[in-house]
């Protein structure tokens, strides 16, 4: 019976050495979390806005003389669609717009115009630059004649999205117009509109 409980003890006092010397085992490190992805602005959709800013240009009557337009004010409204494909923005917008004060000497100078543009341009994030290419009208008024102007419009432009439906931007447009003679004048009309405005725009 001694023997017995000797052998025990001497495996017990040999074992315990092994057991406090043995590896220690080390918690795993908890998997990281992968960033959440950074939104993305989408340029795509119908849109409509408002816009303000100012005008000016000059006249020139064939034959006759040219005039230069005084500083006046343009305010409108538009309505236009964009597609997104990757950074390219591309789509199309009509816009309104009434002339104030774009007048020469006495007379009453442009009063409206009308906008139908083609735009281009590249998104970055909640930035959007672009380039504008169209075909406009605008009438004039001078001295009791009327004369209806048209002809190619081009500028460029910028926006932010303040939010996922609300941008604010900026667009400079130049009109090149001309029109025939207008009743009751034996002359035709040409010069530019250049427009800059501020623009205030709805995605749906």
């Amino acid at each position: 019976m001694n023997t017995i409980l000797a052998a025990v003890a001497s495996a017990t006092l040999l074992s315990a050495p092994a057991l406090a010397g043995g590896p220690a085992v080390v918690p795993e490190d908890p998997t990281p979390l992968a960033p959440e992805p950074v939104a993305v602005h989408d340029w795509s959709g119908f849109y409509a806005g408002l816009s303000y800013g100012s005008a000016g240009g000059d006249i020139q009557f064939v034959p006759g003389s040219s005039a230069e337009l005084g500083s006046g004010t343009i305010g409108g409204a538009y309505l236009g669609f964009l597609v997104q494909r990757g950074s390219l923005v591309y789509g199309g917008e009509l816009a309104y717009s009434d002339v104030k004060n774009a007048t020469f000497d006495s007379f009453e100078g442009i009063d409206t115009a009308f906008d139908l543009k083609a735009r281009l341009g590249f998104a970055a994030n909640r930035t959007l630059v672009y380039g504008v290419l169209g075909y406009s009208r605008a009438d004039l008024f001078v001295d009791g004649g009327e004369w209806t102007l048209t002809g190619m419009s081009y500028g460029l432009g910028a926006e932010f999205a303040l939010s996922d439906r609300v941008s604010l931007g900026l667009e400079y447009l130049t009109r090149d117009l001309e029109g025939d003679e207008a009743g009751g004048f034996p002359v035709a009309a040409e010069g530019n509109l250049d427009t800059l405005s501020l623009r205030l725009t709805f995605s749906f």
